[in-house]
């Protein structure tokens, strides 16, 4: 696991007083892949990052993107799920949401 990535993730875990058998569980990552994750062998791939991120953090704070730091999962995932929109959605949207203010 990438440095970053590892000191956050062990961040949210001591966070929350959460083992690697308590992230195992809340995750579906299996075991072995956390071990792997931590001790560097392997990283993890985009959709395990996102299974992380459910802890309430967003994947790109996992990442250390700075910009992302206070984005929580479902905003991140909100964000994503717009990006895959036609620009015409996109449009249709954002002034759906101006509407709204």
């Amino acid at each position: 696991m990438k440095r970053q990535l590892l000191q956050r993730v062990q961040q949210c875990m001591a966070e929350k007083k959460m083992t690697q058998a308590d992230l195992s569980r809340a995750t579906g990552i299996r075991p072995l892949s956390l071990s792997d994750y931590f001790s560097g062998k392997y990283s993890p791939k985009q959709d395990k990052i996102d299974r992380i991120a459910a802890l309430e953090v967003s994947p790109g704070w996992l990442l250390g993107y700075p910009d992302a730091d206070s984005l929580t999962a479902p905003e991140w995932d909100l964000i994503c799920q717009f990006r895959q929109l036609s620009l015409e959605d996109q449009q249709r949207l954002a002034d759906f949401f101006k509407k709204l203010r």
